[in-house]
């Protein structure tokens, strides 16, 4: 099941299209099963194959379009390609972060605090244990805050100038966002299941209305039509909740 919007009126989204993905009846069930963020016992152990190849197709003409993945990078990292919706990789960890941006656009969950009065801070990429059993990292990944964390009023439409920093494939950069809503510390400890930031708020009630809704088309009909009605030059974020999984 999907759900669009034109115009997104949220805070983060607001002024750009958007759209929700869920299972007919389950709103997990297009997550993959083993994701960190989701303690609902349930979810998808595969991709949708059809969907995805509409997903990577529906981009606005002249337009931006980008969503983000928690399925393993290596199972769609091979489908990126100029043109196409920008799939980032969404990891809890810094260092797993650092691996996956090598090969694909990736982000991470922090905690708030890990900022300090910085708006940006180094995923460690390689390292050794020194004589004394301490880790002394020798190379980094630069990780970039999301830009609306700390800005009033900002949002996708205004990021980059019309190229929205998760919208960008090739990048030597993580962006970074602070775990939030009522499971924030959940979600910003790797070691801890559950903290989806989606299942709470009006997030949740979007997302729940997408599951128990009706639809005469499959998802990859509806995610197609959709980016060819925007206007030309439209910018696109995919799945503020739901993923790339089959039901």
């Amino acid at each position: 099941m999907l759900k669009t919007v034109d115009y997104s009126r949220a805070t983060k989204t607001r002024g750009i299209a958007v759209t929700y993905r869920a299972g007919s009846g389950e709103k997990y069930a297009t997550c993959p099963a083993s994701c960190k963020m989701n303690c609902s016992g349930k979810g998808s152990q595969k991709i949708d194959a059809e969907y995805l190849d509409a997903l990577l197709d529906a981009v606005p003409r002249r337009g931006v379009s980008f969503t983000y993945s928690h399925f393993e990078w290596h199972q769609w990292a091979d489908r990126l390609a100029d043109g196409k919706t920008v799939i980032n990789y969404s990891t809890e960890s810094l260092t797993k972060a650092a691996a996956a941006s090598r090969a694909v656009p990736t982000v991470v969950v922090v905690s708030e605090k890990d900022w300090g009065e910085s708006k940006t801070m180094r995923a460690p990429l390689f390292g050794r244990t020194d004589s004394r059993g301490n880790f002394v990292q020798s190379d980094s990944v630069r990780v970039v805050r999301c830009p609306a964390e700390y800005r009033a009023g900002f949002s996708c439409a205004d990021c980059g100038n019309g190229e929205p920093l998760c919208g960008r494939r090739d990048r030597d950069f993580i962006v970074g966002f602070s775990a939030h809503g009522p499971s924030k510390k959940k979600a910003a400890d790797p070691e801890t299941r559950g903290g989806c930031y989606a299942d709470a708020g009006n997030c949740r009630i979007w997302w729940d209305d997408t599951a128990n809704g009706e639809q005469p088309e499959t998802d990859a009909e509806k995610v197609k039509r959709f980016a060819q009605s925007l206007p030309p030059g439209s910018i696109v974020r995919h799945h503020v909740a739901g993923d790339i999984g089959a039901e």
